[in-house]
């Protein structure tokens, strides 16, 4: 076995200022290579895709239009719509914050600890405290600015559809991309990989648990659980077009709130009552029936103005609870890791 020259760190005592951050640099770098060039082909992908957004903007003239609610322009604004390839970046930013926990965070400390390369860093003047901060900063940094970053070319590239559809801000995701909350999300997921890491010392373990824990989180939040972060407001009017509609239900004439089956016996009898021949788009909308039935409609939603309360809500919790992760990672290293 060779020997070791400690010479160095006997005399200075420690490492170089930025000796663990170039460590840290040579050990991770490959990995970074490859995510920057599947991200540059993906951002490169949705640039193009949004200049042909825009050149076909302009080619159908939709910025002549005034209102999109009938006649030449609605028909323009949905043939702009059947356009759009709207699964792609939905899809993948989704998935971006629970990707970058797991293959990210999650080796961070656990492969080092399943090979016992801890020990040697330990020995070498960095100490626990500046080996972990280091990383996690380092490391850390990345994903949150790149989930920045591509959530503001999705706003870009979103622009010309969001333009004619005017999008409530709980809908197509939209509140996921344009705010504060996906950089968040993604030092939420990185920070849960670093803990998941440590608690199991098994990368693959926690790089399985991470991916599957965020995804499942952050589907959730989208489609069931934010909702609620605030009571909605309730009307039997219109809502505006950036509202958040979150519930119907019908009043019938004599004032009592039908349930779930009653609301669903109450659709069937206006699909009964419309000739075969009405098509796609009957002489008579529901809304339409029901008022000329003398039903009321009553809606739960929350207003357009309440898209930055929710942001900061969500910005916080997920904040928050990324704090508790990383002082209980640090304690674990302290305190716990021999």
């Amino acid at each position: 076995m060779n020997a070791i020259d400690s010479t160095p760190l006997a005399r200075g005592g420690s490492l170089p200022r930025l000796g663990v951050a170039w460590v840290t640099w040579r050990q991770h770098r490959f990995a970074f290579y490859v995510l920057l060039g599947m991200l540059l082909g993906f951002a490169a992908l949705m640039v193009v895709g949004g200049l042909e957004a825009r050149s076909t903007y302009d080619h159908l003239g939709l910025g002549q239009c005034t209102s999109f609610a009938g006649g030449r322009c609605q028909h323009l604004r949905d043939e702009l719509f059947d356009w759009y390839p709207q699964q792609l970046p939905f899809l993948f930013l989704l998935l971006l914050p629970a990707a970058f926990g797991a293959f990210l965070g999650g080796p961070l400390i656990a492969r080092e600890l399943e090979t016992g390369t801890y020990r040697f860093a330990w020995t070498q003047g960095a100490g626990r405290t500046r080996w972990l901060l280091t990383r996690l900063l380092l490391v850390g940094a990345v994903p949150a600015a790149v989930a920045e970053s591509f959530g503001l070319l999705y706003s870009w590239y979103n622009a010309p559809l969001d333009r004619v559809m005017r999008f409530g801000f709980g809908d197509y995701l939209g509140f996921e991309f344009k705010g504060v909350v996906l950089p968040v999300q993604t030092l939420l997921a990185f920070t849960a990989g670093v803990f998941a890491g440590l608690l199991v010392r098994r990368t693959m373990i926690a790089v399985s648990a991470v991916f599957l824990g965020m995804s499942g989180l952050v589907l959730a939040l989208v489609f069931k659980l934010r909702r609620y972060y605030m009571t909605p407001r309730v009307t039997a009017g219109g809502t505006g077009p950036r509202d958040w509609v979150v519930g119907r239900a019908y009043v019938d004439p004599g004032g009592h709130l039908l349930d779930s089956s009653g609301s669903h016996i109450l659709y069937t009898k206006y699909l009964a009552q419309l000739p075969v021949s009405s098509g796609p788009h009957p002489s008579m909308s529901y809304r339409e029936w029901l008022q000329a039935q003398h039903y009321t409609i009553v809606t739960s939603y929350h207003p357009a103005g309440r898209f930055w309360d929710f942001q900061l809500i969500e910005a916080g919790w997920m904040g928050l609870l990324t704090l508790l992760l990383a002082l209980a990672t640090f304690w674990l290293v302290r305190r716990r890791l021999g």
